[in-house]
């Protein structure tokens, strides 16, 4: 798989939120329909775009985050 991706659908999650989310908010978690097959979403997180930046339809690359040592999510970013 390519990894690219087109934005489905999003939610900005504000304060209050749990103590581990609580540095990173506002942010958006991103329902990400998959460019080889339009029936496959994935949901993750946007990395380095602010969350109001963000519209239906933006092309999207998966990065993968470790989040703790062995803990690897999909994330995305734009695609360039």
């Amino acid at each position: 798989m390519s990894g690219a991706g087109t934005l489905y659908s999003f939610v900005i999650c504000h304060p209050p939120v749990l103590p581990a989310f609580q540095a990173n908010a506002p942010y958006a978690v991103a329902l990400v329909e998959l460019a080889e097959d339009p029936g496959l979403r994935i949901v993750g997180g946007v990395l380095g775009a602010p969350p109001e930046s963000l519209r239906i339809g933006q092309k999207l690359q998966v990065a993968f985050e470790e989040i703790a040592e062995g803990v690897v999510l999909p994330q995305w970013r734009l695609a360039p």
